[in-house]
C-alpha cells in the first residue's frame, strides 16, 4: 500500500483528492496540510511514500518554498501539480529532484495512472525514504485522536487497554515529535497537518484506513443493480441487511466508513436501529420533489442523486460526503436554497455564529494557552474567559478545549487562525 501524503491550499481539492484515494485499496492518505511550511514536519511524522503538492499558478522565486520542497524530496518521491508554471520555474523543480511534474489540465485519470506507477514500484523496490525513524507510531496516532475527542488519559487509558502511565509516556514523546507544549497545542498541529480531520469518539478500529461499505437498501430493480455496479466499480464494498444481519458495527469499527445507500426507498429503510446516525445516500430513479429532498436531508442524508447521473456522480459524492460535505445535484440543490432562504431571499447562516470575543478565545486555544494566559493576553477575568469559553464549547458541541479545536477544524473556522507554533527558544 502506498501512503501519500497531501499539500494543497484549497480544502476542497484536498478533501476531494484524499476521498477519491481512500477509496481505493492501493493507496492511504497519511495527511493533509494547506500550508507549505507544514508539510516537511508532516513527511518526517507520517513517512510517506509519496508527496503530491499542489502549487497552483506557480512558485515565484521564493526560496523558502524550494527550500520546503527540497526537504520533502529528500524524504519520499515528490510529485507537483501545477496550473502554469514559468520555464525558469520548471528548471528549479527540475533540479530540486522532483519525480513528476504534472499540469492540472491532465486531469485526475493522468494523476492515477503516475500514481499507480509508484505502486508497481513499491512492490518491488518500497520508495518510503530510509533513516526516518522519529514518526509517530500507530498508538501515538490513535492517541492523537481520542485527544482531539475530548478523552481523559484514564478514558484513553481504557479504550486502548493500556496503563495511564503508559498514555502519559506517549504523550511525552507526541509533544516532542510535534514541537509543542500542551494538549491543545497537539489538537492544533495534529488538525494542521490533517493527520486528525474530525472529532473522534473511539479509537480506530480494525477496518483500514479508507475502506468505505456501503448498505444497500430499497426497490429491487435496475436502479439498484446501477447503483450496486457503481459502487463497486468505485472501490466501495457493498453490503445488504442479509450481510451486516442488522448488527452493530464491532467496537472500535469507524462509523464514517459505512453509509446507508438507499434506492426508491419505502419508509421502513431508513435508518433505525444500529444503522442510526450512519450517513445516509439517496438514489431516485427519477428526480425527487422538493419535498422529498428536504425530508431527506432532515432524516440525515448528505448526498442526492437521480439514476441517470449515478455512474458519473454517485462515487464522487460519498467521496466528499465522507469528509462532511453535503454533495447533491443541481435539481435538488434548489429546494435546499429555498429552504435556508428567508421571506426576503436573505441566506440562513449555515456554521456556528461566533462573537470576536469568542474567536479571540479560539484563537487562543489553538495557541495551547491557559485560562490564565487568555486572560492575560487579553486584558479580561479569568471568569470572563471560562464563560466566554463554555458558550463557544455549546456552539461547537464540544465538551473541552481540545475538543473545541477539533469540531472548529471539522467546521473549517481554523482556516483563518494560525495554527499553534512552538515559544522559540
Amino acid at each position: 500500500m502506498i501512503r501519500v501524503a497531501l499539500r494543497s491550499p484549497r480544502r476542497l481539492f484536498r478533501d476531494a483528492l484524499a476521498g477519491c484515494l481512500e477509496a481505493r485499496s492501493e493507496y492511504t492518505v497519511v495527511g493533509s496540510v494547506a500550508d507549505l511550511d507544514d508539510l516537511p514536519m508532516l513527511c518526517e511524522l507520517q513517512h510517506p511514500d509519496v508527496v503530491l503538492v499542489d502549487v497552483g499558478g506557480g512558485i515565484g522565486t521564493d526560496e523558502v518554498v524550494l527550500k520546503r520542497l527540497k526537504d520533502c524530496v529528500d524524504l519520499a518521491r515528490l510529485v507537483v501539480v501545477y496550473e502554469r508554471l514559468s520555464s525558469a520555474e520548471l528548471g528549479a523543480l527540475w533540479q530540486l529532484g522532483v519525480d513528476t511534474l504534472l499540469p492540472c489540465s491532465h486531469g485526475l485519470d493522468a494523476l492515477l495512472v503516475v500514481l499507480q506507477r509508484y505502486v508497481a514500484t513499491y512492490r518491488n523496490h518500497p520508495v518510503r525514504s530510509a533513516g526516518v525513524e522519529d514518526g509517530l507510531t500507530e498508538q501515538e496516532g490513535k492517541i492523537i485522536s481520542l485527544l482531539s475527542a475530548g478523552h481523559t488519559a484514564n478514558r484513553i487509558a481504557q479504550l486502548l487497554d493500556i496503563s495511564t502511565s503508559a498514555v502519559a509516556n506517549a504523550k511525552r514523546r507526541i509533544y516532542r515529535k510535534l514541537e509543542v507544549a500542551s494538549q491543545c497545542q497537539v489538537v492544533a498541529r495534529a488538525t494542521a497537518l490533517g493527520i486528525i480531520s474530525r472529532p473522534a469518539t473511539r479509537p480506530a478500529g480494525a477496518r483500514p484506513v479508507g475502506t468505505v461499505v456501503a448498505v444497500l437498501r430499497g426497490a429491487v430493480g435496475p436502479t439498484r443493480e446501477q447503483v450496486a455496479a457503481a459502487l463497486l466499480a468505485g472501490g466501495i464494498s457493498v453490503a445488504t441487511d442479509v450481510d451486516t444481519n442488522r448488527r452493530r458495527p464491532a467496537e472500535g469499527e469507524a462509523s464514517e466508513s459505512m453509509f446507508v445507500v438507499l434506492v426508491d426507498p419505502a419508509p421502513t429503510d431508513w435508518p433505525t436501529g444500529w444503522d442510526a446516525g450512519l450517513p445516509v445516500a439517496l438514489v431516485r430513479s427519477t428526480p425527487p420533489p422538493r419535498a422529498e429532498v428536504l425530508g431527506a436531508l432532515l432524516r440525515g442524508a448528505l448526498t442526492v442523486v437521480t439514476a441517470d447521473r449515478v455512474a458519473s456522480d454517485l462515487v464522487p459524492a460519498l467521496t466528499l460526503a465522507t469528509h462532511g460535505y453535503l454533495a447533491i445535484e443541481e435539481s435538488a440543490a434548489g429546494a435546499l436554497l429555498d429552504a435556508v432562504r428567508g421571506p426576503s431571499g436573505g441566506s440562513a447562516p449555515g456554521l456556528p455564529e461566533l462573537t470576536s470575543r469568542e474567536c479571540d478565545i479560539l484563537r487562543s486555544i489553538a495557541n495551547g494557552h491557559t485560562v490564565r494566559l487568555t486572560a492575560r493576553a487579553l486584558g479580561i477575568a479569568e471568569k470572563t474567559v471560562e464563560n466566554t469559553q463554555a458558550r463557544l464549547f455549546r456552539k461547537l458541541g464540544a465538551r473541552n478545549r481540545p475538543g473545541a479545536l477539533a469540531a472548529a477544524h471539522a467546521l473549517g473556522l481554523l482556516d483563518l487562525i494560525p495554527a499553534a507554533r512552538p515559544p522559540s527558544s
